[in-house]
């Protein structure tokens, strides 16, 4: 009969240990699904910022573009250019996946513009200044900025050979 008696609190004992710790682990669990879904809430949200910027971000090249090839005396350059400024949000968006990814899908947009169009532009970034190439070797969205912002002020402020 003690013996029964012993097996039973020590029964009861572990059940209430385990209610205990159960009813902890399922408050941890409801806060990590809190967090988990205010991540997710404020993953979208940069997701949806980044694609406005990319979007605002390509208006502002287009424009300034536009106006260079209407006045600009370097044709090579001109349509050289011409495939990335007409996907920079897609380059933009893919170059925000980490490096690497720009040169892939910028060979990808030049050559589905026209066939070469990724040769003369590489030939391109070869004539032009180290600062030139070595932003566009970086191969990353800071380096896409650099190297469309470095090539709009060369055809803006053309050098004197």
């Amino acid at each position: 009969m003690l013996f029964s008696l012993s097996i039973i609190v020590v029964f009861v004992i572990v059940s209430i240990y385990y209610y205990f710790r159960a009813e902890k682990l399922y408050s941890e669990l409801n806060v990590v699904k809190k967090e988990a879904k205010v991540i997710k809430k404020e993953s979208k949200m940069m997701v949806d910022s980044f694609a406005v910027i990319a979007n605002k971000s390509e208006e502002f090249v287009k424009l300034r573009f536009n106006k260079l090839e209407e006045k600009s005396n370097n044709p090579e350059t001109i349509v050289a250019l011409t495939p990335l400024i007409a996907n920079y949000a897609a380059i933009y968006r893919e170059s925000i996946r980490g490096k690497g990814e720009m040169h892939k899908i910028a060979q990808k947009c030049c050559e589905s513009y026209q066939s070469g169009s990724y040769n003369r532009l590489t030939n391109l970034i070869k004539l032009q200044e180290s600062s030139i190439k070595r932003a566009w070797a970086s191969n990353n969205l800071k380096g896409l900025i650099s190297f469309m912002e470095a090539m709009l002020l060369e055809l803006e402020n053309p050098k004197k050979k």
